[in-house]
């Protein structure tokens, strides 16, 4: 069967949002050095189901796959955090793509992960130095180090690709104002499709001032009802245990995975989180773990 012929079984529009990237068929994208030639998207107008929501009704031993830095190691000819990335992402059927968020000097956002242009672009300098009109003259390097024939994106085209299509895990570089962000992805109508990302309690408390209602991955210090809480690496060790206190607190738990030759199954890993953060997302589902009586059950609730 084909993947175009599964899209056509009769589905909740809740789910089919999910089925059309690719995300819980469980049919696997092949497994190749490079991703597939970009795609258009526009053929993809249902919307998905909010973030929260998609989280909520995950059975338990169930995790969704977040793809780190927006792309997949092996993906040699591709830049991290760029539109190509993003887009065969999403062809690839991955759920989520975390990326990093930085800020220019004059206000634009832009996804780029270093606080320096030198290492994988063609730029120079610190990126707080630069303009948006500097970005004309900036070319992204591969994870090979070859040069692109992408520039840095501007985070709003970023966030226009992805609408509709996957959801974002956002990273704030220094360099973000965390205001322009929020009002950013409010203006793009992504609000429940994104996750903010904070790394400690002041920040975490800066984002819910700013944005109270939008879904956050916080510090374990600063866990809250309704947020998801970062658990990293250590979630291969005891994650099981905390992950089921998190869980009866109604707290989602995003963890990483690591070298396989040194953490626990990957069975331990989903029983342990919600979210799973990975440079190899090809090797996965979108989401891993559901059988397909769960999927069943996940597709109504999602449609409820």
């Amino acid at each position: 069967m084909t993947r175009t012929e599964i899209f056509k079984a009769p589905i909740s529009i809740a789910l089919t949002a999910l089925l059309m990237v690719g995300g819980i068929t469980g049919c696997k994208a092949p497994q190749t050095d490079a991703p597939k030639p970009v795609q258009t998207h526009s053929e993809k107008t249902t919307k998905l189901p909010p973030f929260r929501k998609a989280l909520s009704c995950l059975p338990r031993g169930a995790a969704m796959i977040a793809a780190h830095r927006g792309t997949d190691e092996r993906w040699r000819e591709t830049a991290e955090n760029s539109l190509g990335g993003l887009n065969a992402l999403i062809d690839h059927g991955i759920l989520i793509a975390e990326i990093d968020v930085a800020g220019l000097r004059d206000g634009t956002l832009i996804t780029f992960h270093d606080g320096v242009w030198d290492d994988i672009s063609t730029g120079q300098g610190p990126i707080s130095r630069s303009r948006k009109s500097d970005l004309d003259n900036i070319l992204l390097k591969s994870r090979k180090g070859g040069l692109t024939n992408e520039r840095p994106p501007e985070f709003a085209d970023m966030l226009r690709t992805a609408k509709n299509k996957i959801y974002l895990e956002v990273d704030f570089k220094s360099s973000a104002d965390p205001r322009a962000v929020i009002d950013a992805v409010k203006s793009a109508g992504m609000d429940e499709q994104v996750m903010l990302i904070a790394y400690n309690t002041k920040q975490a408390q800066t984002l819910a001032r700013l944005a109270p209602n939008m879904l956050r991955s916080n510090p374990p210090e600063a866990s809250r009802k309704n947020h998801a809480v970062w658990m990293g690496y250590g979630v291969a060790n005891g994650g099981g245990t905390k992950a089921a206190n998190y869980s009866q607190q109604g707290i989602f738990t995003v963890g990483r995975i690591g070298d396989p030759n040194r953490q626990p199954p990957f069975s331990r890993l989903r029983q342990a989180a919600d979210i799973l953060v990975t440079d190899y997302a090809e090797r996965y589902d979108g989401i891993e773990g559901m059988s397909r009586k769960e999927r069943i059950e996940y597709e109504a609730c999602l449609a409820g």
